[in-house]
């Protein structure tokens, strides 16, 4: 009898395995089908996170809760609403140098071109011109998903307005149902306190490292160095590929101005204030890290960008703490959710 368990809890495996592929798929299919309500509502969910202690901040400084939750949503507008503004000017004064722009990439590609080998089998002024389209189509792919949500402010900020004037009862209902449900409790707060930790640190470090760009690239006159610091700022929040994206725009502009040394050194700079951002800043803020698989982290980049676009890589981790931390919710999961973390987490 017990040899009969065995072989039907070996067989189960395969059949769960199959049950969860098949479960995901359908659902990767439903989110990409909706991804354009998807968007407005996660990265509504996520300021939220973020101007949310504000509020809890103004309560302990003696701040009645309507009062405080209203200068929280009046910051919340004021800073979207200037951001959005800023950004889409810059975009607007860049669009009409591009032409320039590319008269000057043209002409470095064939000076290049001269002190590189020839063949006949390929070109290297192809595979240049093609690494250069890519990496600006890249990054104009994620800074106009982030745009798009942009173009979506009214409802985000109305959708982050009424999750703010929630936000003041929201911890007195939380202790009201711990009495009756302890267990969901504990898991609605350690999800809670991971995530909103992780927003809140990265958003502080893309902060540092987003001013500390602008500054550079405003002392060495680069053009729209205030709209590169913001791309910095969002870009941060995609892991490995972020400031590559972040840093070739201002690099190139720095090419065309000062030649390759002027760019090497420019390109130095901002890989000193990533190394200390990411290197220094980061660990002493965020401990040990997010616990997850370096694969995990970069798959989860494609995947989401898949689901709900550009826009889906610069909330690709959020989303996955999330979908981990639901699998660690359930027995019949949780081993799925040790795949996801990484080595030195298991220790």
């Amino acid at each position: 009898m017990n040899t009969d368990k065995i072989n039907k809890d070996s067989y189960s495996v395969p059949a769960r395995i199959l049950l969860y592929g098949t479960a995901a798929v359908i659902l990767t299919i439903g989110m990409r089908e909706i991804s354009g309500i998807l968007v407005p509502v996660f990265f509504s969910i996520f300021a939220f996170l973020i101007f949310a202690p504000l509020v809890n901040w103004f309560q302990r400084k003696g701040v009645p809760g309507p009062v405080s939750v209203g200068l929280v949503i009046f910051f919340f507008i004021i800073i979207a609403t200037g951001t959005v503004l800023l950004v889409a000017g810059s975009l607007f004064q860049l669009s009409s140098q591009i032409p320039g722009y590319q008269t000057q990439f043209s002409d470095l590609i064939q000076n290049i071109e001269r002190y590189l080998p020839a063949s006949d089998e390929f070109s290297f002024e192809g595979i240049l011109r093609d690494i250069g389209a890519f990496v600006l189509g890249l990054t104009a792919g994620i800074l106009t998903g982030a745009l798009n949500a942009g173009t979506t402010t009214a409802l985000i900020i109305t959708t982050t307005t009424f999750l703010l004037l929630d936000a003041a009862g929201a911890l007195r209902k939380v202790q009201r149902e711990a009495g009756t449900q302890p267990m969901l409790f504990l898991q609605v707060i350690q999800l809670g306190k991971s995530l909103v930790s992780f927003i809140l640190i990265r958003t502080e470090t893309n902060l540092i490292a987003g001013i500390g760009t602008t500054i550079l690239l405003l002392i060495v006159r680069i053009d729209f160095a205030v709209l590169w610091g913001i791309l910095t700022f969002v870009l941060g929040y995609i892991p490995f590929l972020g400031f590559i994206l972040a840093a070739f725009p201002p690099v190139l502009l720095a090419l065309f101005k000062y030649g390759p040394l002027g760019a090497l050194a420019i390109l130095a700079g901002l890989w000193l204030i990533n190394e200390f951002v990411e290197s220094v800043v980061l660990p002493s803020l965020a401990g040990k890290g997010l616990k997850l698989s370096p694969s995990i982290v970069f798959l989860s980049l494609f995947y989401w960008a898949f689901v709900l676009g550009p826009s889906g890589a610069l909330i690709a981790i959020p989303l996955t703490m999330v979908v981990k931390m639901i699998l660690e919710s359930s027995d019949d999961t949780r081993w799925l959710a040790g795949l996801m973390e990484s080595g030195e987490s298991k220790e």
